[in-house]
């Protein structure tokens, strides 16, 4: 089998993933909840321009500062968006292992670091 297969039976795997399924559908019930979508709104409305305040070199207020945390609070006060970051964390991290997988397969380094053997079971430990 080429590596171009494995790649693309990687990427079947992935897709047929618990992670992925819990995180996509986190996010379908995030996107179909009034509130959720409002505080979502609100916060990108907010991100936007005040990164471009900073682009342009201006500093934040404390007011604005505090209008971005309150922001962030709501979200994660929010239990779908909660649950969405949750499940995104995790698939991430999955992620994160297979890359970390895929380097050490790459440098030769077969030996696992307490962290990998933990989660992957590539070495057998």
């Amino acid at each position: 089998m080429s590596v171009l297969e494995k790649a693309y039976e990687l990427g079947q795997e992935i897709l047929a993933s618990e992670e992925l399924y819990d995180m996509k559908h986190a996010e379908q019930s995030m996107m179909q909840d009034l509130e959720a979508q409002n505080i979502i709104q609100e916060f990108d409305t907010k991100q936007k321009k005040y990164l471009e305040m900073q682009r342009e070199g201006l500093q934040l207020t404390d007011a604005q500062k505090q209008e971005v945390a309150d922001l962030e609070k709501r979200m994660l006060d929010n239990s779908l968006i909660y649950s969405y970051f949750q499940a995104q964390q995790k698939f991430e991290k999955v992620l994160e292992e297979i890359n970390n997988i895929i380097s050490q397969a790459i440098s030769g380094n077969d030996s696992c670091s307490d962290e990998c053997c933990s989660s992957c079971g590539s070495c057998g430990h």
